[in-house]
């Protein structure tokens, strides 16, 4: 390439007394145009930056690469996937061009036409692909309850002064504060994300290390959370943000370190954004509202799965995993034992979510049409709600007065009907039958720690354990014990069990 230095110098004109001393406006004219002959004379390189002044898709015209022999590269979607061979090329380019790091900048709390209510993040600040892009609220609290882990511990600023931490979730800690809107929720992440926060550095997520064979790559939260990506969850941000034309350069890369002459790659599959939701077949109910499909997949599919089967892609890290609604098995109802769940039972977990868990409360992100029409459509993927129309809804009793006798009697009951095998006999959940329980999926699954009745997914209250007594909880080893104790040997075991927790919630501090 050649060289300001090797080229002949500018003409000059008339070098005498006046014309020597060029004027501030000449001077600027020769030095735009010496700057235009050098780019001009140097050939472009693939990790060029483009000019930021023109759209991806006037920059990507007339390009035809190995990838896209004969037509314009799109301009509205990323179609590369994660069996094409160029694949661990690409990812090593998207790591070198730093184009999967991202920032959480902010709550947006009304939709438009082109975005939906969510949080937004700024992913490749600073470089051509540079773009903001909202998560909607199930995408994203999945995204920081699953991957990210933030817990109340992490901002310690921001809870100390609303009652303490517990050592739990974020999104419960918040719910716990204002269970019903999101106001609370923006004064936290208008504290989270000012200029002075300490929480910056938790803001913060990007592409630390790829497989060789590229199908998972480590990302890196914070300062030190890694969490495994397949390459399928690192398409769904990646599509986010790139199309094949905002990666024309890499294409032109690709094909000059494997032989321009190389002939076109075989016919590759169409990588659309979002697979369609396929329901089980033999499904007869009606058809759900268009409302309940967009509620489903914008807020629950990232978990539950687009088909309902509770494998979504940003729960490839929950143990066990999320709900499979196909199997039409739900543990918090107020049915009898093997039957589904009434409406009203599903709106309650949907509405209030389930403590100690990483199912939030959706009351302050969905209005009450919303989480019905998501009720009607989780309904829509087992054909159990077809089939069992009317199951029988167990009433629960008004509960005796709590007392000393009710609580003997009650651990008289837990010993001799074996609870402590799985329970413990202190009710740390660390009985010796309980080490190899799993669930209806298969999962390990751990007996719930009686010690801490704030964990209890289906709530603490002495009508939620009678009824989780009563009913079972059908998809885990927890059996009905309504055909084996009467009522009030079970308000003596509910009173029993409720008094192993201390008082108070016992708060915990920060590390330091």
């Amino acid at each position: 390439m050649k060289t300001a230095h090797s080229r002949p110098p500018l003409p000059v004109r008339g070098r005498d007394e006046r014309t020597s001393r060029t004027c501030p406006y000449t001077q600027l004219l020769w030095l735009s145009a010496l700057l235009i002959l050098l780019f001009a004379a140097s050939p472009s390189s693939a990790t060029d930056k483009p000019d930021l002044g023109t759209s991806w898709q006037q920059r990507c015209a007339g390009i035809r690469t190995t990838y896209n022999p004969q037509a314009d590269l799109r301009s509205d979607v990323l179609t590369l996937a994660a069996d094409d061979p160029r694949w661990p090329a690409f990812l090593s380019w998207v790591a070198d061009q730093q184009i999967v790091t991202s920032t959480l900048v902010g709550l947006r709390t009304t939709a438009s036409a082109d975005a939906d209510k969510g949080m937004v993040f700024r992913w490749a600040s600073g470089t051509p692909w540079e773009r903001e892009t909202v998560l909607s609220f199930g995408q994203a609290l999945a995204h920081l309850l699953i991957e990210r882990d933030w817990r109340d511990l992490d901002f310690p600023q921001f809870f100390a002064a609303r009652g303490g931490m517990y050592g739990i979730n974020f999104a419960e800690r918040l719910s716990l504060l204002e269970p019903h809107s999101l106001d609370l929720w923006q004064q936290f992440f208008q504290a989270i994300t000012a200029p002075s926060s300490p929480s910056a550095v938790l803001l913060q997520g990007r592409l630390s290390a790829t497989a060789p064979d590229g199908q998972s790559v480590a990302m890196t939260f914070g300062t030190n959370r890694v969490v495994t990506y397949s390459a399928d969850r690192l398409l769904l941000d990646l599509r986010s943000i790139l199309s094949d034309c905002s990666v024309y350069s890499f294409f032109q890369l690709y094909d000059r370190q494997h032989s321009p002459s190389a002939p076109p790659a075989p016919p590759r599959k169409s990588a659309a954004p979002a697979a369609p939701v396929v329901v089980s077949a033999g499904i007869q109910a009606a058809a759900p509202s268009s409302l309940g499909r967009t509620v489903y997949d914008r807020h629950c599919s990232a978990c539950h799965g687009l088909n309902g089967d509770g494998k979504g892609l940003l729960a490839t890290n929950l143990h066990p995993q999320p709900r499979d609604f196909t199997r039409g098995l739900f543990r918090y109802r107020s049915t009898a034992t093997g039957q589904v769940p009434t409406d009203e039972d599903l709106l309650r977990t949907v509405t209030a979510g389930l403590p100690g868990s990483m199912m939030p409360a959706w009351e302050p992100f969905l209005n009450e049409a919303e989480r019905r029409a998501a009720v009607a459509y989780v309904k829509h993927f087992s054909p159990r709600f077809t089939t069992d129309t009317s199951p029988e809804v167990l009433s629960v009793p008004s509960p005796p007065t709590d007392s000393a006798e009710h609580i003997t009697r009650g651990g008289k009951l837990y010993r001799e009907s074996g609870c402590g095998s799985c329970h413990g006999d202190t009710g740390k959940g660390d009985g010796r039958a309980g080490k190899d329980l799993k669930t209806a999926e298969g999962d390990p699954i751990v007996p719930r720690d009686l010690t801490n009745k704030w964990s209890f997914h289906g709530g603490h209250t002495p009508q939620d354990l009678f009824q989780r007594l009563a009913t079972g909880m059908d998809g885990s080893p927890m059996a009905s014990y309504r055909d084996v104790f009467s009522p009030a040997d079970l308000w003596d075991l509910v009173f029993y069990i409720l008094s192993l927790s201390p008082p108070e919630r016992p708060q915990v501090q920060a590390a330091r």
